[in-house]
């Protein structure tokens, strides 16, 4: 008797179970996965995204998104480590940045890529987007669409997402989390006065096997210079 297993739901009626399959249990194998073999450690930060927005107006293509994910990009650049993959015994950084942008499907979440996202023009870039997006919908994607990604961004700022800490996806070393922007009366000087700002709330999620605090803070500071200055993130906008 002492060794009885007792089982804790006995007297809770069951209403459903169900198997993982298909797309669903790839993504949760691949989560399995990212969490035994990567180091998980996340950075959180509000971005400042006023001057964004009234460009993105003022231009009148594209989303904030868009730029936003050019201005990550652009960013990469100067943070090699950070595009890159590590298997447990290499960390490798990739010339090109391909762009894993999540995107929710009925079948689950998966992430198209966005490739040599820091260097096509900008109507490449919004009809690679565009059309991605369009395929992982209607599941008529291939693998070609979904593979080869150096960095991924996980955006749930439409789903009214305040701030979270997303997943790495294996083998790359860090994800990107956006969520909804507010506008918030506030300041960094304690000598100055709160202001209005319009703030987009992001973490950074990075393989600390590989990348230190101090690369992952350095990428957040010269994102948040990319987006202040948004006229130099394309060159034929």
């Amino acid at each position: 008797m002492q060794n009885e297993i007792i089982n804790p739901y006995a007297d809770n009626p069951i209403t459903e179970e169900k198997r993982l399959h298909g797309s669903r249990r790839v993504i949760s194998k691949f989560l399995l996965e990212s969490y035994q073999n990567k180091i998980h450690a996340t950075m959180y930060k509000y971005m400042e995204v006023g001057v964004l927005r009234a460009f993105t107006e003022k231009r009148k293509k594209g989303s904030i998104v868009d730029h936003f994910i050019r201005a990550v990009a652009l960013s990469l650049k100067e943070t090699p480590d950070l595009n890159a993959t590590y298997d447990g015994e290499i960390h490798r950084l990739y010339k090109n940045i391909n762009i894993s942008y999540a995107v929710s499907t009925e079948r689950g979440l998966v992430t198209p890529v966005i490739k040599n996202a820091d260097n096509i023009s900008f109507e490449e870039f919004y009809a690679s987007r565009k059309k991605l997006v369009a395929l992982v919908m209607e599941w008529k994607h291939e693998k070609k669409d979904i593979t080869g990604g150096t960095f991924t961004i996980s955006n749930l700022g439409n789903f009214g997402i305040d701030l979270f800490s997303a997943i790495i996806n294996p083998p790359q070393v860090a994800i990107l989390g956006m969520a909804r922007i507010s506008r918030q009366n506030i300041t960094w000087d304690l000598n100055e006065k709160p202001v209005i700002k319009e703030l987009l709330p992001i973490s950074l999620t990075y393989d600390h096997s590989v990348i230190d605090g101090s690369g992952t803070a350095e990428f957040l500071r010269i994102l948040q210079n990319k987006i202040n200055n948004p006229e130099n993130l394309w060159d034929n906008i």
